[in-house]
């Protein structure tokens, strides 16, 4: 089975947005008195946020007694700090909830999303001119969505185990959107892209190196997940099991149904049904794992500065 990609385009939330956010206090869940409860959601503006776009129009919130509400954001990383405040559930990835959590903010994984495995390296190391292994990547720049997400930080780990001195690579922020322009400029020498940016580097010719993601397990590793604050999910378990049928069915309904899907991504995404399908659409999954938090947890303390101890079994809904 084909696991969508992990997304890139994030960061670890920083000590600036967490500020003031270490309380355990978030708004409990509102149900009125004919069972359905309001749920304010925080979306990314990506193909990532699908099957909540699908749970809406095909009825399957409704049908579990949940009003959902969405709203769309392009930097997630101040997610967990707005759980419980702006919104109930929200987008996020392990690197920024396991960083926050660390910080004080009380907020659990309440289900899986979408991930990566061996079959769909959606996530990819392109390189340029002169660069054909990644040992030449030593004391060049590398371009990244964020200097602190999870595709950074599998990428020192790529490189560590493949015998580079991360220390000598020049990592630069640079819109994903840009990257490929750069790499032909020679303005940098890699770029951490996912899909649909793959595409686009292949057209223009550039080359592969692989999946940095594949340092860290070569099995199915979870990358994106939905979270909610201690508060919400401790006073409505049954609104976070209605929230994952929900999420299962519209994970069915787009494995089943995956010309309608492409159409509803390119409907959120704004681009043509055409730009859409250039990129796979694979498998969600409901599955949210402590075991695969602690990979990312483990890589965090070796490459990213991480230092905490977690009991991730903790940060994972129960149920």
């Amino acid at each position: 089975m084909r696991m969508k990609r992990t997304l890139g385009v994030l960061a670890v939330l920083g000590t600036l947005a967490l500020a003031g956010c270490s309380s355990s206090n978030g708004a409990a869940a509102k149900t009125d008195a004919s069972g359905v409860t309001k749920v304010r959601m925080a979306l990314n503006n990506t193909p990532d946020s699908i099957p909540i776009i699908v749970a809406q129009k095909q009825g399957y919130f409704k049908e579990q007694h949940l009003d959902v509400t969405t709203t769309t954001l392009s930097d997630i990383t101040v997610v967990p700090s707005l759980l419980g405040k702006q919104y109930d559930v929200g987008f996020t990835v392990a690197p920024i909830l396991i960083r926050a959590v660390s910080q004080g903010v009380a907020a659990k994984m309440i289900a899986g999303n979408d991930g990566d495995s061996a079959e769909d390296e959606g996530v990819q190391m392109y390189v340029g001119k002169g660069i054909t292994s990644i040992k030449d990547l030593e004391g060049k720049r590398i371009g990244s969505p964020t200097l602190t997400g999870n595709i950074n930080l599998a990428t020192k780990a790529w490189l560590a185990k493949n015998g580079v001195d991360v220390s000598k690579v020049q990592f630069v922020q640079v819109p994903t959107p840009n990257m490929t322009d750069q790499l032909k400029a020679d303005q940098i020498d890699g770029a951490e892209l996912q899909d649909p940016f793959i595409n686009t580097a292949k057209a223009d010719g550039l080359t592969s190196l692989g999946d940095p993601e594949r340092a860290l397990t070569d099995d199915y590793l979870g990358g994106t997940y939905w979270a909610a604050s201690n508060a919400w999910i401790s006073s409505s378990p049954k609104a976070v099991s209605e929230f994952r049928a929900a999420l299962k069915e519209a994970d069915d309904w787009i494995a089943k149904n995956p010309d309608q899907a492409y159409q509803e991504i390119a409907d959120y995404t704004k681009v043509t049904v055409d730009v859409a399908k250039r990129s796979p659409i694979a498998s969600f999954t409901t599955d949210v794992s402590a075991a695969d938090l602690k990979i990312w947890g483990d890589t965090m303390k070796q490459y990213g500065g991480f230092t905490a101890d977690i009991d991730y079994d903790t940060i994972v809904a129960k149920g």
